[in-house]
């Protein structure tokens, strides 16, 4: 039953999702969808991959053993707890932060606020899931360990490693929802975020200016199209062409802009075109056009999204990848997004790390409790963020490879995890192996 009602559920989630994310890819990536790269097309799969994630859980599920099976049961249990009560009341506290805002720039705060947090979900479980993976691991074992249900378990001759399978199976399985989110989902909550919580007191939107450096472009738009309605016409714009010596070639003085997504391209309304000459305008260089189409590769998402104009929090896995294949932007630029980019792909083996480090650190064989190791770990992935400052930083400044910044914190806690989990398989507590340690040497 399981496997039919996830199958039917991702099914059904996959054919309404899907064909909304590539509606949505035709507002956002230049080109048409013939031309799109593989990075790009890479949206869809993982957003069908991730509707198919339960069903793959409850496959692996079905072939377990009963001693399995139940302690994969406490582990989601306690792991969507954690999860849950950390995302609630992430999203009390974000509310009470910003509920003027929706109370005072909307019509309709509620449904606002509900459309809002709903964008902001990916968001919120891609800064919380690796610590609630980790904490619902300690909560699972601890609560095993206490009632001495592991020491049960361990005399029918499995080990400790052997017993925790299943926690690392459903581990690895949130850990690659934690990269899907990651991908483009999160980001793309943080642009959304940026824009909502940007509006003016009237509700519209404020003004922008959008360089493209591929087209050698500016953009200065006085009112830009609405994140949320990115097809409605933007009004009050001036397009500044330059040269290949980046000398202003061409102006576009336009009452409204509107993109046409099935011919991708843009009608001007009521619109000067001025030839810019070597000095300045002459009457001659001017010409009035009350309709103008324009085949101008820029989309609406790229002129109305701070993403694209140098915030990496709110790029794509996908975009940082484009960006960086395009060899576009300066060298001290191109150091933070490539660094940004292998941080990303080294933060999804870092849930698995934290779950190696919780493992050990929550299990205990003698009559003492779990408390002291869960807080020597809970103190140890609260350093990890700091560590995933310091190293990604010295990695943008070019102190040491874009690669070894973003992953030296996962090889250092892979360690740490490793030495605590051989000394617990010893059934010893730290003082006693110690004290074998120095008997021997003796």
């Amino acid at each position: 039953m399981p496997l039919i009602v996830t199958l039917v559920l991702g099914t059904f989630l996959a054919g309404w999702l899907v064909p909304i994310e590539l509606e949505q890819m035709q507002w956002e990536v230049p080109g048409m969808p013939s031309t799109y790269p593989i990075e790009q097309m890479c949206r869809p799969v993982f957003l069908g991959l991730l509707c198919y994630m339960p069903f793959i859980g409850a496959v692996g599920y079905s072939f377990m053993g009963t001693m399995d099976r139940y302690v994969s049961r406490n582990f989601i249990s306690y792991f969507m707890m954690c999860t849950l009560i950390l995302l609630l009341i992430y999203i009390l506290a974000d509310f009470t932060d910003n509920m003027e805002r929706f109370r005072t720039r909307f019509d309709d705060p509620v449904v606002q606020a509900l459309r809002f947090y709903g964008s902001q979900l990916p968001m919120f479980l891609y800064q919380i899931l690796p610590y609630t993976i980790m904490m619902g691991t300690m909560w699972c074992l601890s609560k095993l360990s206490g009632t001495c249900e592991i020491t049960g378990m361990m005399q029918s001759g499995r080990s400790l490693l052997r017993l925790c399978m299943p926690v690392f199976y459903f581990s690895i399985i949130a850990a690659m929802v934690y990269g899907i989110f990651g991908f483009h989902w999160a980001p793309n909550g943080s642009l959304y975020r940026e824009m909502i919580l940007k509006r003016k007191q009237t509700g519209v939107p404020a003004s922008l200016i959008y360089k493209s450096e591929e087209y050698s472009r500016i953009w200065r738009v006085g009112i830009p199209s609405p994140f949320t309605n990115p097809g409605a016409p933007m009004r009050n714009l001036v397009i500044e062409q330059f040269d290949e010596n980046s000398a202003l070639k061409r102006q576009y003085i336009a009452e409204r802009a509107t993109w046409d997504r099935q011919a991708s391209t843009w009608a001007l309304d009521n619109v000067y075109v001025r030839d810019i000459a070597p000095v300045n305008v002459r009457p001659e260089d001017e010409k009035f056009s009350e309709r103008m189409v324009c085949d101008f590769a820029e989309k609406p998402y790229q002129i109305i999204s701070p993403g694209h104009n140098g915030r990496i929090d709110a790029m794509g896995t996908s975009a940082l990848y484009e960006y960086l294949k395009s060899g576009a932007g300066t060298k001290e630029d191109r150091a933070k997004k490539r660094t940004e980019w292998h941080v990303r792909i080294a933060k999804v083996f870092s849930c698995l790390v934290l779950v190696l480090l919780a493992i050990p650190s929550s299990v205990t064989f003698q009559r003492r409790g779990t408390m002291k190791g869960i807080g020597i770990a809970v103190i140890l992935a609260a350093f990890q963020l700091f560590l995933y400052r310091v190293f990604p930083a010295l990695g943008e400044a070019g102190v040491m490879p874009a690669w070894v910044s973003a992953w030296i914190p996962n090889v250092m806690y892979f360690i740490i995890a490793v030495w605590i989990f051989r000394r617990n398989l010893a059934h010893r507590s730290f003082a006693e192996w110690a004290a074998a340690k120095m008997k021997g040497e003796a």
